[in-house]
């Protein structure tokens, strides 16, 4: 308790460096109890948007562990990751991210349609083929287990249209997965 209330002073001071301040996030968010949470990504989301990619990395693989913690908590962390996703960063920095989204959906069952949501987005405005392709690729092998798997199939097919040559050869896999598991789509797809 020490600990969590030591870093959380830190993170509220109003000159910490970013290492220090990255560091006591992380202690905060390894630390802290599944009540806290709520507020601990409220505390974190004001923070984030000032640190360089390689410490948003430090907090997105910290956040990563606490789903892990607590899984019940992924309606809270889940959104978060997608906020993050959406904002400006390198390759790495978005793949830290998508890799997290991806090991919630497969280790939570109930965050797998939020998940898919919210990378079914991400593809929408990828500059990375090979983030693209990875979604597609957990698309193919997740989505057509959920229940409305139809509701997929536009932002993979738009994929088919609009990609380079990479991503479309994985779109169409993604595809041929839902026509071999999902027999009321076949004729659509």
């Amino acid at each position: 308790m020490v600990v969590y209330e030591a870093a959380s002073a830190i993170v509220a001071l109003p000159n910490t460096t970013p290492s220090i301040a990255t560091l006591a996030i992380t202690t905060l968010l390894k630390t802290g109890a599944e009540s806290s949470v709520e507020r601990l990504m409220k505390q974190i989301s004001s923070f984030v948007s000032e640190i360089s990619d390689e410490f948003k990395i430090v907090v997105v693989d910290a956040i990563r562990s606490l789903c892990a913690r607590y899984p019940r908590k992924h309606a809270v962390m889940m959104p978060f990751l997608a906020n993050m996703l959406r904002n400006d960063g390198g390759y790495e920095y978005k793949k830290a991210i998508v890799e997290t989204i991806i090991a919630i959906v497969e280790e939570n069952p109930d965050a797998k349609t939020a998940g898919l949501a919210h990378l079914c987005e991400f593809i929408e405005d990828c500059e990375h083929d090979s983030l693209a392709t990875r979604v597609l690729h957990l698309l193919g092998r997740e989505a057509p287990k959920t229940p409305n798997p139809s509701s997929y199939i536009r932002f993979i097919y738009n994929r088919v249209i609009l990609e380079s040559t990479k991503v479309r050869a994985a779109a169409v896999t993604a595809l041929a997965k839902f026509g071999a598991q999902c027999a009321e789509l076949r004729p659509s797809i």
